[in-house]
Order: structure tokens, then C-alpha cells, then sequence
């Protein structure tokens, strides 16, 4: 029979499993978080220019000329972002061919599935040059 005092929150194995449930919900949730952003970001640089041009106008009252140099900038920076993005996919393409030149038939297939690259952008056929 337990005693007084290891009964409830006291004890350890409830204890273990209240931490265990918490870093796992902790570990899920920053996953989410970061999935969700990812998302948000990569379609963000077109549509939050004009959200952040309307907010600035109304916020700060721009004139004319300063809208249009704050429009500018940030014209330059989702095209900036809209690099990086492309370049961070051709690296990323890039290394995928290398990985599939290297690589069985069957092989490939898992790889694939592993990564979930079943889409028309990482063709098997392709890699085998």
C-alpha cells in the first residue's frame, strides 16, 4: 500500500508523465508553429506588401512621395525573398538529383516516399542521367 505522502502529485511516476506529456505537447506545437510560418512566409512577400503599404499609409500618413519610396522598398525586398526562395529549391533540387543518381529503382521509389517528393518536380526518370 503506498504511503501518505507518494500518493497524487507527489509521485514520481505521475510526475514523469505530466513532464513527458508537456515536452511532447512543447515539441508538437513548436513543429506546428514553424510549419505554419514556413507556409505563411512563402506566400507572404506579394500579399503582405500591400497589407503593410495600406498599414503604413494609415498609420504613419504618408505622402504621396513617401509611399512611393516605402513602395519601392518594399517591392525590392519580396523580390529579394522571392530569390532566396527559388535558390534555397535549386539547392535543395540539386541535391535530390545527386541522391537519386546514386540510388537503385527501388531505392528511388522509398526515397521518395520517405521525403514525400511524390510530385511532378523530382521525376525518377530524370535522375538516372
Amino acid at each position: 500500500m503506498l504511503r501518505q505522502d507518494e500518493d497524487g502529485w507527489s509521485n514520481p511516476k505521475v510526475l514523469t508523465i505530466f513532464a513527458l506529456i508537456f515536452v511532447c505537447g512543447l515539441a508538437f506545437g513548436i513543429l506546428a508553429t514553424c510549419s505554419f510560418f514556413h507556409s505563411k512566409m512563402r506566400n507572404a512577400p506579394a500579399a503582405s506588401h500591400q497589407v503593410a503599404l495600406d498599414q503604413l499609409r494609415t498609420e504613419l500618413r504618408l505622402t504621396p512621395e513617401q509611399e512611393k519610396t516605402i513602395s519601392k522598398e518594399l517591392d525590392d525586398y519580396a523580390k529579394y525573398y522571392q530569390n532566396i526562395e527559388e535558390e534555397r529549391e535549386d539547392v535543395a533540387n540539386t541535391g535530390k538529383q545527386n541522391i537519386l543518381k546514386v540510388l537503385n529503382d527501388d531505392q528511388k521509389k522509398r526515397f521518395l516516399e520517405i521525403f514525400n517528393f511524390a510530385g511532378p518536380r523530382v521525376p525518377v526518370a530524370d535522375s538516372a542521367r
